[in-house]
């Protein structure tokens, strides 16, 4: 009796099992209950993607997510507050808590930029500051990109603020101010560019005024306008070398500049100089490419179209000739070369 007890008891283990999987419910199909252990999972996914959203964005050129010197600089609200202070020594009252970071990104229009986007303070005396900075390279285009990344800019943060532009009330904005950090070689840099005037003469409705940053010196902005003027100086000399991101640390430091900083993230800088060259080269690499394909495209066209002219002249000749062996009579031969006749006659020097 003991052994039956033990045999009949044996298939009711598989049906325990059975019922633990099922206490949601006493019938849940497979397919059901694969979706339900898989929501958690689509939770855990959505929520990493945004905590790794921004970095993503900064990874456009780079294989691994890569911060840069800038990113890393103004991601401390202290040095955020330090460039507010410097750029309005007037506003001595505002602290560390009235600093609101709204994006920190380095993307603008499909070219690597830095960006620093920041909110001081609230209501209608809050300023919306916005510091991109360029390429060493000026480009003319400037305003008309900024332009287009502030509209951006402003539709997310009125979207951030939860406003309707649809909405009776009128949308609160802050007050904006635009800056650009410019550390390149160009002689007579402007302290400030317009979008009117750059495209229109001044004559446009629309307008976007830039401020340009571009002077090395004590300040926050100028201690890394100067950082990257030695940073640019070193890489003509060692190039990819270990050696050049170790000299700019050191002339840097020397020189003053963003000297806690380096110090503090000696080893990171290293590995942000050598992958900025890597992307730098990359990018170089790949206009070089665009370029000459550009250039082979054009002289083929220029072929074709060489050929196709070469090939009328030498019809036109013949023509003429037929027409001067009375063979043909001109209006013949202009019919054939699809001309009229005075123009066959310009063509074919038979005036």
């Amino acid at each position: 009796m003991a052994e039956k007890k033990k045999k009949t008891e044996k298939p009711k283990k598989n049906t325990g099992t059975a019922k633990k999987r099922n206490t949601a419910s006493h019938e849940t199909p497979v397919s059901e209950k694969k979706k339900k252990t898989e929501k958690p999972k689509k939770s855990t996914g959505t929520t990493k993607k945004k905590s790794t959203g921004t970095a993503s964005k900064r990874n456009t050129t780079s294989h691994k997510t890569k911060d840069s010197v800038f990113v890393n600089l103004f991601e401390d609200k202290e040095n955020v507050l330090q460039l507010y202070q410097e750029l309005h020594p007037e506003d001595t009252s505002v602290t560390i808590e009235d600093i609101n970071i709204e994006t920190l990104k380095t993307i603008l229009i499909n070219e690597v930029y830095n960006d620093l986007g920041f909110v001081v303070g609230k209501g209608v005396n809050a300023r919306f500051i916005i510091l991109v900075e360029a390429q060493s390279a000026w480009n003319p285009n400037m305003t008309l990109r900024i332009l287009i990344y502030l509209v951006n800019t402003i539709r997310d943060f009125i979207d951030a603020s939860e406003q309707d532009v649809h909405s009776d009330s009128l949308v609160s904005l802050p007050q904006i101010e635009l800056y650009v950090l410019y550390s390149g070689d160009r002689k007579n840099v402007p302290d400030e560019i317009s979008f009117s005037e750059d495209y229109f003469k001044g004559n446009s409705p629309v307008d976007v005024r830039v401020k340009i940053l571009h002077q090395p010196g004590t300040t926050i902005y100028g201690q890394y306008i100067g950082f990257c003027k030695v940073y640019n100086e070193q890489r003509k000399l060692y190039g990819n070398d270990k050696k050049c991101a170790e000299e700019t640390i050191r002339i840097c430091i020397e020189k003053g500049y963003l000297v806690e900083f380096l110090k503090k993230h000696k080893k990171e800088v290293i590995t942000m100089l050598d992958d900025l060259f890597n992307e730098k080269m990359q990018r170089e690499k790949y206009n070089a490419a665009r370029d000459k394909k550009m250039r082979e495209e054009g002289r083929e066209e220029g072929r074709a179209e060489g050929e196709a002219i070469g090939e009328t002249k030498g019809m036109i000749s013949t023509l003429a000739s037929l027409v001067r062996d009375g063979i043909l009579s001109i209006t013949d031969a202009a019919n054939r070369a699809n001309m009229n006749v005075d123009e066959f006659k310009v063509q074919s020097g038979l005036n």
